[in-house]
Parts: C-alpha cells; structure tokens; sequence
C-alpha cells in the first residue's frame, strides 16, 4: 500500500493526469487525501473501478465528487480475464456474491 501511495505522490508532483485504479477502502482514503494537499482538480484525475465490485465505495466516491471511470470487461475474453481477476484478488468475488444477495459489502 505504502508504494501505491509514493508512486501517486510522486505522479501528483509532476502534474500527470493519474486514473487511480483501487478497490481497496484505505488507498482509496489516502488517495483523496492527497488530492487534497495538491489541491487538484477534478479534471486533473480520476478514480476507476471494475463494474460490480463495491457499488457502496463506489457510489460514495461520485458523491464526493471525483470523476469515476468503470471497467467492463466484455468481447469473447471477458471470461478469462474475470477468472484471472477473481484469482489474483478474491475479494472480488466476496463483493460480488454479497451484491447478488443483496448484502451490503462491508465498506464504507
């Protein structure tokens, strides 16, 4: 977590147009943290997610006001990237699940 946020202090600092691509709640937090003390603008970044994952994190973020771009995989490979997805970072598949359930996911 610690590289993901110097590599975003150090992209901020060079005044690069950064897509910040996370689900995870505190990089989230720390991100906006950061645009914060750079005082950026909302054109200036954007946050991106993957459709389905953590609609709460999600939904708050726009609330907030920050652009958010979503990632749809779709074309005759949508299933093996999401088998790979799902590999890498199981907690995709917890969000999703508990989206299909009507749960609530825990974040937020």
């Amino acid at each position: 977590n610690r590289s993901f946020v110097k590599c975003l202090e150090k992209m901020f600092e060079k005044k690069a147009y950064v897509g910040i691509a996370t689900h995870d709640e505190k990089l989230v937090f720390e991100s906006e943290q950061l645009i914060r003390e750079f005082g950026l603008k909302r054109e200036e970044y954007e946050f991106q997610m993957l459709l389905g994952v953590d609609p709460e994190l999600r939904d708050l973020l726009v609330k907030r006001g920050h652009r958010l771009r979503i990632y749809v995989p779709y074309g005759k490979s949508w299933l093996p990237y999401s088998r790979r997805r799902l590999k890498e970072n199981p907690s995709i598949a917890q969000h999703a699940l508990r989206q299909m359930l009507g749960m609530k996911s825990k974040s937020v």
